[in-house]
């Protein structure tokens, strides 16, 4: 990771307000070891601040472990969305315009969120895009699952995800736009509870009714009295746009399959379809969530984040939130091997 520049921008950043920015390269060698300087990012964080800080997690932090960005995305979705739909029958007129206005805009280079915005995909072509993008992402963070169980890999988001281990009791909060589960795995490293509003034994059900009761415990104040006590040590992790492990299932309710072998899971993929997406459930709910943690912060850490999602960028923009301080670190994957 090399540091390109650091700078106060008095002015703010995408409307943001007086904000640090740290501009970041991950440069990965074949071993898969980060280049110089992310002893002195560390520093900056440190010194950041710890207690109610929000940390807002995007692509860029995927994309430095090799997770497939946006840019590799719509290469693959105009090759195998192709031969998805070619494969099907009693296709209707709707679903091949849909389909061929994407794919002649991605041809000419327009970046798939672009590519995707133009004209609004049937709900044939949204599934085989979502089913797509999710066998692509799936493979890459399951190899990085098996890597990092096994502890023959630490990720990035390990040290400072340390750093911000919840502290006085005081739960952390994640929000990140990314489908793939690196920051569990690194929860998982790092022996940290990860409360993502599922809850249950094998199969659990996205249920943020049962939040409050899941951090209660007993403890004893005196000889014969013992009271119920909440526990905040723990990270809420939310996730708006969905997870690769997140499946709806017929009749009714969204479960977590971690590395499900079939099945199609419930995310939000870029286009005209996103804004009435995020108005169901459970995507209506994490938003709402998102908010409330956005309004409640002290402070930001936004990783990797490029301010993508017209929600929470009008949350970060009220007044009251431009004024808090923020620690912004872009990050640009410039490995040639991921």
């Amino acid at each position: 990771m090399k540091i390109l520049d650091f700078k106060q921008h008095s002015q703010g950043y995408l409307s943001l307000g007086l904000a640090i920015i740290i501009e970041l390269i991950y440069t990965r060698n074949e071993a898969g070891a980060v280049g110089e300087g992310i002893d002195r990012v560390y520093e900056y964080i440190q010194q950041f601040g710890e207690e109610q800080t929000l940390i807002t997690i995007g692509s860029g932090i995927s994309a430095g472990e090799g997770i497939p960005g946006m840019g590799k995305l719509a290469e693959h979705l105009l090759v195998d969305v192709d031969q998805k739909l070619s494969n099907l029958q009693g296709l209707k007129s709707s679903d091949l315009e849909g389909w061929n206005t994407v794919k002649s805009e991605l041809q000419k280079g327009t970046n798939l969120e672009g590519a995707l915005s133009v004209k609004e995909v049937s709900p044939v072509v949204e599934n085989l895009i979502i089913q797509s993008t999710y066998s692509l992402i799936a493979a890459k963070d399951s190899e990085i699952f098996s890597q990092v169980f096994e502890n023959n890999r630490q990720l990035n988001l390990y040290r400072i995800l340390r750093q911000y281990t919840p502290i006085n009791n005081t739960p952390l909060t994640i929000i990140t736009t990314n489908y793939d589960c690196l920051i569990e795995y690194t929860c998982l490293s790092l022996g940290i509870n990860v409360d993502n509003l599922f809850y249950g034994n094998y199969f659990r059900k996205f249920d943020p009714d049962l939040y409050d009761e899941q951090h209660q415990q007993l403890k004893r104040v005196k000889r014969n009295s013992i009271v119920a006590v909440k526990d905040n040590n723990y990270i809420l992790l939310l996730k708006p746009h969905g997870s690769i492990d997140w499946f709806s299932k017929k009749g009714g309710g969204t479960y977590l399959f971690q590395h499900a072998s079939t099945g199609t899971p419930d995310i939000i993929t870029p286009g005209k379809n996103k804004w009435r997406n995020e108005r169901r459930e459970p995507f209506n709910t994490v938003y709402a969530k998102c908010n409330q943690a956005i309004d409640k912060a002290a402070g930001y850490l936004l990783l990797g984040y490029g301010y993508n999602d017209a929600d929470l960028q009008d949350h970060y923009d009220h007044e009251s939130n431009r004024i808090k301080p923020k620690l912004i670190a872009p990050v640009y994957n410039s490995s040639a091997t991921p």
